[in-house]
């Protein structure tokens, strides 16, 4: 097995020479500069490496995704938990897509470092936001079509990487609503959201995660609302601009008669349900009446959205209702230049519980929407 190390980071690539596909030293400068930028600039902590001092890099068949980082023991003697860990690299891997699965693994190592606990969470989505920050020529388009087509899971889904990945977009939208600089937001959740070991180290646990940091420190800000409801409710409404846009379970015509329309899936906690209603047919001075009803124990918070033939929002309308209700009416009318509205529903969480992404199952609900054309 060869073994070609960075003369300026702990780290080291090893690959057997009867399957090297890939140039081992560009997998090394591709490390190098996936390493300055994450740990050197945005300052997050270095990946832990193994007894030798060196943080492995291995170059395997067929890696999801193109590179991880891989688990490797806790630290027996760490006060909070701290995972060794390495990366495995898809060897058929070259250019943007070698540079991205780098920065990945390290992004993900740190994480193992930081608080490893969140690595099987919401942690997969941000280190994919550090990892892509990092890589300019990066998209994630890929992860981003998969999270977009779904937009009735949970933010914390982990049925698939794929989809986790792409839960990204919602670390991208806080960063750049929240940080003072790029890709401040991610590291100062790890910070305050460390893991806990036992004595031997054989196992740990969190007591915190990314959505209790969020909803601590977020929650009173004026910029978005009062608490942690509001950041789902603006986040869902920010992926209605984004590329691709989320799937829509319904897209009906303008209705001339009431329509009734039953969630074909139901929604999870933070995700989202989008119907779109399109103005094409109504007379003019028309308006837009809906009324949501949606399932006992679950919170959902409504917002139709006013939308040009680009697909950019030009307004949103709130819907009100008691805490505890489970029904709300919205009318809304001056639709000249509105191509279509599109109506948002968010479940926020359960009326019994906060939402918690450790929880051993997500309750999803389902919605009934009525939409009807008034007469001007």
């Amino acid at each position: 097995m060869s073994r070609d190390c960075s003369p300026l980071h702990p780290l080291c690539v090893f690959m057997s020479p009867q399957r090297q596909l890939s140039d081992p030293m560009a997998v090394v400068a591709a490390a190098d500069r996936a390493w300055d930028s994450l740990v050197d600039v945005l300052g997050i902590p270095p990946p832990d490496p193994g007894d030798d001092g060196v943080w492995h890099i291995i170059l395997a068949d067929s890696v999801e995704g193109g590179g991880e980082a891989q688990f490797e023991g806790l630290d027996p003697l760490a006060r909070y938990a701290r995972a060794i860990s390495s990366a495995r690299i898809d060897r058929s891997a070259t250019g943007c897509r070698l540079d991205l699965s780098v920065a990945r693994a390290i992004a993900q190592g740190s994480l193992l470092r930081a608080s490893p606990s969140e690595l099987d969470g919401l942690g997969i989505a941000e280190a994919e936001h550090l990892a892509l920050l990092v890589t300019p020529c990066a998209m994630g388009d890929g992860d981003r079509l998969t999270f977009q087509s779904a937009p009735e899971r949970s933010l914390a889904d982990v049925q698939s990487k794929a989809f986790a990945r792409g839960a990204a977009a919602f670390f991208d939208w806080l960063d750049v609503a929240y940080a003072r600089s790029p890709g401040q937001i991610v590291p100062a959740i790890w910070a305050v959201s460390p893991s806990r070991s036992d004595a031997q180290g054989l196992c740990y646990r969190s007591d915190s995660s990314a959505i209790d940091v969020l909803g601590a420190t977020l929650g009173s800000s004026s910029s978005i609302g009062s608490n942690l409801d509001d950041i789902f409710v603006e986040f869902a409404i920010a992926r209605a601009d984004m590329w691709p846009p989320p799937k829509a379970q319904w897209r009906v015509p303008w209705p001339v008669h009431p329509r009734r329309l039953i969630s074909p899936i139901p929604v999870s906690p933070t995700g989202a349900s989008y119907v779109s209603v399109d103005v094409a047919g109504a007379p003019r001075g028309a308006g837009l009446r809906l009324e949501m009803q949606w399932e006992d124990y679950a919170r959902m918070k409504w917002v139709a959205l006013k939308l040009d033939a680009s697909g950019k929002t030009r307004a949103q309308i709130r819907a009100t209702s008691p805490e505890r209700a489970t029904s709300a009416v919205l009318t809304i009318d001056v639709l000249e230049d509105v191509d279509r509205v599109v109506v948002v529903g968010v479940n926020v969480g359960s009326t019994e519980h906060r939402f918690s992404p450790d929880q051993a199952e997500w309750e999803p609900h389902g919605w009934m929407l009525t939409v009807e054309g008034v007469a001007p």
